[in-house]
């Protein structure tokens, strides 16, 4: 008895141009030592600490997202991560 080794299906890969990766990256996570949503640019924590309600750390997160887009051409995007999925919220043009 012989076993016949069948090749892989190949896999579907991304192009790099289908791929486009963010330069800035807001990122709005709950924190739970001070009970309130951070809100982080690029993993590093900005003034923007320790907000009750989500909305409003979404809203100061794309603020500052916008703020940043005037004076750079960097990509930017603010995303959110709750309950173990990443929610984009905004990105730049």
């Amino acid at each position: 008895m012989t076993i016949e080794k069948k090749p892989r299906p190949v896999l579907g890969i991304r192009s790099p141009r289908a791929l486009k990766i963010a330069g800035v990256e807001y990122r709005v996570i709950w924190n739970e030592e001070a009970q309130g949503w951070d809100v982080l640019r690029n993993g590093v924590v900005t003034d923007v600490r320790a907000r009750k309600k989500r909305k409003s750390a979404v809203d100061s997160a794309i603020r500052d997202a916008k703020t940043e887009l005037e004076t750079s051409a960097a990509t930017i995007i603010v995303i959110c991560l709750q309950n173990r999925k990443i929610e984009t919220l905004w990105k730049s043009p």
